[in-house]
């Protein structure tokens, strides 16, 4: 069974430890930004007594869609996570906020079944924990005593991955790349089938073998992006709204499947829009590299890093525009094709 845990709680030992900064960018906000990408929009943030005076004035910078909450704790036990279980969803991932997985981890999350008896924990080949998820049933049946750091390698079934986990130490000499690379993928004809301005789920097919490919791309630990021209908004046949929806629910999908979408853009405005107010040549309408330039400036990732694949000779012009290589999906050539030769 598929099923999504959208809260993870993170531990917090050592706060400096957490904040402390790498290209401009603190090792916690790494932390954040990676469980982001896989559908965790509620994130519980336990400390120690004194160090949450670090975090208010943090908040608002940190990189989460979602709900953030912070609570201080006399001790790291299972004894004080009990007190704050009721705010718990009743399966959760708990985490250190210190330790970042390679981003080859992240896909397991989705497809970890929120029914479980048994708590399950992912750890590195070294036996490094990166992540536990628990039930608050099962956190009942849990001595109070029980160092929540122990959580990670007791009481649980362990999931063995061929990805480090690091701490702060360790990131700066590891190969994991600061700025992820990251794949850019245009919508209609490469993940769904083009069946000419599609605003809604029953006109939405999806391509065979597209989760498979989007799969293998966040194991890769390449940024997965979407950015695609929407000029059925400008022709009055849906509505940006109707887009929204539907990427909301795509994306939902992907989730599920154990892949995710980084991030998306789409341009809903054509030269010659039946609707005035999208009657304009817009630089994020393809060819134009808008879109892609837009999302290399937000995520600080770098064109000779990238690539995109898309199935309009537009896509392919955006690509060069943007400065990275394209390739074009075809009948006899599909995402998943592609996939599977650029990233074996």
């Amino acid at each position: 069974m598929i099923s999504r845990v959208p809260q993870c709680v993170l531990l917090l030992p050592n706060i400096g430890e957490a904040l402390r900064s790498y290209a401009g960018q603190s090792f916690f906000f790494r932390v954040l930004r990676d469980y982001q990408r896989f559908g965790i929009t509620d994130v519980t943030l336990l400390t120690t007594a004194g160090t949450s005076d670090f975090l208010p004035c943090l908040h608002e910078k940190l990189p989460l869609q979602g709900t953030l909450t912070t609570y201080t704790l006399p001790t790291f036990t299972v004894e004080a996570l009990q007190q704050v279980a009721p705010l718990l969803s009743e399966t959760f991932f708990l985490a250190r906020g210190d330790r970042l997985c390679d981003g080859a981890v992240f896909p397991l999350l989705p497809l970890m079944t929120a029914h479980l008896e048994t708590p399950r924990s992912v750890v590195d080949p070294n036996g490094t924990p990166a992540l536990t998820l628990l039930s608050k049933q099962a956190l009942k049946t849990m001595p109070a005593s029980t160092s929540l750091m122990s959580l990670f390698h007791t009481h649980s079934e362990k999931i063995t991955v061929d990805s480090p986990v690091l701490s702060p130490d360790t990131l700066p000499f590891s190969a994991y790349p600061l700025h992820r690379p990251a794949v850019f993928l245009d919508r209609d004809g490469v993940l769904n089938y083009d069946h000419g301005y599609i605003g809604t789920r029953e006109r939405f097919e999806w391509i065979t073998g597209t989760f498979s490919a989007l799969r293998r791309i966040a194991r890769s630990g390449h940024h997965i992006f979407i950015v695609t021209n929407q000029s059925g908004v400008a022709r009055g046949y849906y509505s940006e709204d109707d887009v929204k929806s539907l990427m909301s629910w795509a994306i939902a999908s992907i989730r599920s499947e154990g892949a995710t979408i980084d991030d998306w853009r789409y341009c809903p405005f054509h030269p010659t829009a039946a609707i005035e107010h999208y009657r304009q040549d817009s630089e994020w309408r393809k060819p134009a590299p808008g879109m892609i330039q837009d999302l290399l400036m937000k995520w600080e990732v770098q064109p000779a890093d990238c690539f995109l694949i898309g199935d309009q000779e537009t896509d392919l012009q955006a690509a060069a525009a943007a400065g990275m290589p394209a390739y074009q999906v075809t009948s006899e050539k599909t995402l998943l094709d592609w996939t599977m030769e650029l990233l074996p």
